[in-house]
């Protein structure tokens, strides 16, 4: 497992300065906050192919800030650079990354957020998500494909969600699914992940709405 320099957690000042900027007039309106960036960052973080430090900035902000100058530039990049290099550390260590969030879905959950930038994430790649091992990806990825909401025309999924206990348990695994996910694109000859317990069926991969 590699070592990352750079992979302090940012701590409760630096994730606010962020997220000050996030919410500034200097990024579009459509850039993600904080638990969705989170999301992003994580999936790439995961995501089997590399992804380019410029594309997935791109992503987040939608598009490229209005920086005052280079030293809130390289202030705002650093930031973020050490968010994707603390969960690639925590995901090196086999341990499941800790979400800026409750894993409880409710109606002001922020795991729904989450769990749309962390899609977000896969749709930048998702033939490579989905390239192989396809059907263990999809079940992976179902406690996360619920939550974002993005799927809701599925009645498969539809129904699922009208189960409220088995949903609430889906989530709970979300950060060992993660862990599952990392390292059956890494190391697959160490084992196949078995998915989430208890789900009610198989979840399909697709786009968004």
């Amino acid at each position: 497992m590699t070592e990352l320099a750079n992979a302090s957690p940012l701590d409760e000042a630096e994730i606010d300065e962020l997220e000050a900027f996030l919410f500034s007039d200097s990024v579009s309106e459509e850039a993600l906050d904080y638990p969705s960036l989170h999301g992003l960052l994580s999936a790439v973080s995961i995501c089997p192919s590399a992804i380019a430090k410029a594309e997935w900035l791109e992503a987040i902000f939608d598009g490229q800030p209005r920086y005052e100058n280079s030293d809130q530039q390289q202030r705002i990049e650093l930031l973020l650079q050490r968010e994707l290099d603390g969960i690639r550390a925590e995901l090196d260590h086999e341990e499941p990354p800790e979400l800026p969030c409750d894993l409880e879905l409710d109606e002001d959950s922020l795991l729904t957020p989450w769990s749309q930038g962390f899609m977000e994430g896969v749709f930048m790649r998702e033939e490579d998500w989905f390239g192989s091992n396809e059907e263990q990806v999809a079940e992976l990825l179902l406690p996360i494909m619920i939550a974002s909401e993005l799927f809701d025309d599925d009645a498969e999924l539809q129904q699922m969600r009208a189960n409220p206990k088995l949903i609430q348990g889906l989530c709970q695994e979300i950060p060992d699914l993660l862990t599952d996910l990392y390292l059956l694109f890494r190391v697959p000859e160490q084992g196949q992940p078995k998915g989430p317990k208890g789900k009610g069926g198989k979840a399909k991969s697709g786009r968004r709405r």
